[in-house]
């Protein structure tokens, strides 16, 4: 249960946080950029990097922080961005739905997956932060 629950959180870290309040709005460029720049960043275990994607006011900012620390310290994961597709955009929020995949190349029990998840994005000071994210399937592949 135990394992089942952490492949969950590790599935969907990525980006997981919880949605809240917006702040003032400036142009911002494409969306897809920062989610494609949150994988990269993840793939290299750059804690830094991650948590440059997220933003800073989420509720859960902290506690995805941490999440990704400890992952990173425990596994080396590939994630692969099969698809995502910006299915709404204003000029404060928008929302991107991604297939991720996600394999493990080293660490403990982990179970390799595929997701389906839907990432919130706020504009903050003309750039794209990952919000919140609401994963939609989770299937796995071993």
């Amino acid at each position: 249960m135990k394992r089942t629950i952490f492949v969950m959180l590790a599935a969907m870290f990525a980006s997981t946080t919880v949605p809240g309040c917006s702040q003032e709005t400036k142009p911002a460029g494409d969306p897809l950029l920062v989610v494609r720049e949150n994988i990269r960043a993840m793939n290299s275990r750059d804690l830094e990097k991650t948590m440059a994607t997220i933003d800073e006011q989420s509720e859960s900012y902290d506690k995805t922080k941490d999440l990704a620390r400890r992952l990173f310290a425990a596994y080396d994961l590939r994630y692969e961005l099969d698809s995502a597709n910006v299915i709404e955009r204003t000029d404060d929020q928008a929302k991107v739905e991604c297939v991720q995949t996600t394999r493990k190349v080293s660490g403990p029990a982990f179970r390799d997956n595929r997701i389906r998840i839907v990432h919130l994005l706020r504009n903050v000071d003309g750039e794209w932060k990952i919000y919140g994210s609401q994963m939609k399937k989770i299937d796995y592949l071993d």
